[in-house]
């Protein structure tokens, strides 16, 4: 794995390697963006229901089952278990391939390559407990093209800044040997080097101050082992100086090198003053070194990796000195000027900006447990049983859908032309797919009056129902709801009726006064077993608990 690679894989983790491993061998056209999303924003993230729910987005469903004493080879293949190595802090999700009465392949976790196993070394590491799957119905990506076309998009926004800066980086280097050899062109190229590597440890160390669980910093910080701990030494009392954390100190130092050397190439004056800097904070490299060794006992990899190139400045910097004859009348005040203003300017947008970015990673982590209180089954049945309770009974009037057995009924009260009534469909008919215990029951607002365009579709799928039974009103449904422009003339022409429509007038009258009784007042309103969804919640909401 290359270092692009291994930087672009820290940005995902095993649930997603372990979805992304289904959808590909389902052949399932998917975002990767709005994969991770998925997951990401799940209530209960990371886990094995998460990997469930995200894999029934493209109909791939599942269900977790225990092993117990039953052999690998028993169960249908891929599926997914959980496996925790020796030495891994945590245990991660992979998906088994292939398995026999002898051994089984399976993607690794951390390479994401299918490797073989036996039978007993894969049973010291799993878990016990298996996600059975089913993608005989798998589909691809709702809003795939859509998707993919914003992916993009958003790939390039984002590596642009990423190739604009080697761009320039290697542009700047091919300016500066381009006229031939010198002392000069030999120190400012190693300048450019060092700062650009100094300015990208620093963003390492910045992401660190930011959030310091980050997959990519704790690989990179536990790199030297036991001995390595990026945070010990960060957090320690010597990580600031004169108030000033030395994240901000040495990111304004290689950034605003970095910069200078860009607009200054090749700039004797502006040489003397890097060269003269780099050999001023050359003692915060044997501070530092020492500080790790002796007194925290601990290592930071990306402190050692800013001291290396401090090092690498100093040793330039001398040999600059030593051969270069530099008049001091000839320094460009103008050079000063803008190098202090660039350290200057860099420092206090770093010193800013952590503390702003550290606060929206942590409203993010923030949203994430207070989704986890929100859809908490407790809380939501403790708030459904204060709000308003349905005084006038039902008396079976309006639409049901759903088994006639299922103990948990979600009445709907809409009007047959609502823009929200209708993005709410789709939304219902998943809980009744997904939980055979739920039913749902339509009651329109239609007030049954010839004027009234609300009557005539009511009636129809009222008279639809009589006649034809509750699979054929399902489909009904389906077909108005999910049609753009709901033309009635059309939608009657696929379903004729005759003397059956006026026999329904009296069911919509029952209605109509069922809905002045409630006082309902906007549609779509929604009871469950008799209450009303608290205003809390929306609809949507409801498939984090049927």
């Amino acid at each position: 794995m290359n270092q692009f690679t291994l930087l672009q894989s820290k940005s995902y983790n095993d649930l997603y390697y372990a979805c992304t491993f289904v959808l590909n061998d389902c052949k399932i056209k998917y975002t990767k963006s709005n994969l991770k999303n998925l997951l990401e924003t799940h209530v209960e993230y990371p886990s094995l229901l998460s990997l469930k729910d995200i894999l029934a987005e493209y109909n791939v469903s599942g269900m977790a089952v225990r092993k117990g004493s039953h052999s690998y080879e028993e169960f249908e293949t891929p599926f997914i278990c959980s496996i925790q190595k020796e030495g891994w802090p945590t245990s991660s999700f992979t998906v088994v391939t292939y398995a026999d009465e002898t051994g089984l392949t399976y993607m690794d976790p951390k390479s994401q390559k299918t490797v073989y196993s036996s039978i007993e070394n894969f049973e010291k590491m799993d878990k016990a407990i298996i996600l059975l799957l089913d993608g005989e119905m798998a589909k691809d990506e709702a809003n795939y093209k859509e998707n993919r076309r914003l992916e993009i998009t958003d790939n390039i926004i984002q590596f642009l800044p990423i190739f604009l800066l080697i761009s320039v980086f290697a542009g700047s280097i091919f300016n500066i040997f381009i006229h031939g050899y010198s002392l000069i062109a030999f120190v400012g190229g190693i300048f450019l080097f060092t700062s650009l590597v100094g300015a990208l440890v620093t963003c390492l160390l910045i992401r660190h101050d930011i959030n310091s669980h980050d997959p990519l910093v704790r690989e990179v910080c536990g790199s030297f082992g036991k001995k390595s701990n990026c945070t010990s030494v960060l957090s320690s009392k010597q990580s600031s100086f004169l108030g000033v954390s030395w994240t901000v100190w040495g990111g304004s130092l290689f950034i605003s090198l970095f910069i200078s050397n860009i607009f200054f190439l090749g700039q004797a004056s502006n040489l003397l003053l890097w060269a003269s800097l780099s050999i001023l904070v050359s003692p915060y490299l044997i501070f530092s070194i020492y500080y790790q060794w002796r007194i925290v006992k601990q290592w930071c990899p990306l402190c050692l990796l800013i001291q290396g190139l401090i090092a690498i400045n100093l040793f330039i910097s001398v040999i600059f000195f030593q051969y270069y004859s530099f008049d001091v009348g000839k320094i460009n005040y103008h050079h000063l000027f803008i190098n202090l203003f660039l350290g200057i300017a860099t420092m206090l947008l770093i010193y800013f900006a952590i503390p702003v970015l550290k606060r929206a990673n942590d409203s993010k982590e923030y949203m994430m447990k207070w989704m986890k209180f929100r859809y908490n089954p407790s809380i939501f049945n403790s708030l459904l049983e204060k709000s308003n309770q349905i005084t006038v009974p039902v008396n079976n009037i309006g639409v049901l859908i759903g088994d006639d057995n299922a103990t948990i009924e979600i009445i709907k009260v809409c009007n047959p032309y609502c823009g929200p009534c209708a993005k709410a469909h789709p939304e219902l008919e998943n809980i009744i797919k997904n939980n055979k215990n739920v039913r749902v029951r339509i009651i329109f607002t239609a007030s049954g009056e010839e004027r009234d365009i609300r009557t005539a579709p009511v009636q129809h799928l009222l008279a639809i129902q009589e006649k034809f039974g509750k699979l054929k009103v399902h489909e009904a449904l389906d077909n108005w709801y999910m049609s753009p422009n709901k033309d009635y003339s059309i939608f009657a022409t696929k379903y004729p009726l005759k003397g059956e429509l006026e026999q329904q007038r009296v069911k919509v009258f029952a209605m109509r006064d069922w809905c002045d009784e409630m006082k309902i007042r906007a549609t779509p309103t929604l009871f469950i077993n008799g209450r009303e969804l608290p205003d809390q919640y929306n609809i949507k909401d409801l498939k984090h608990f049927f």
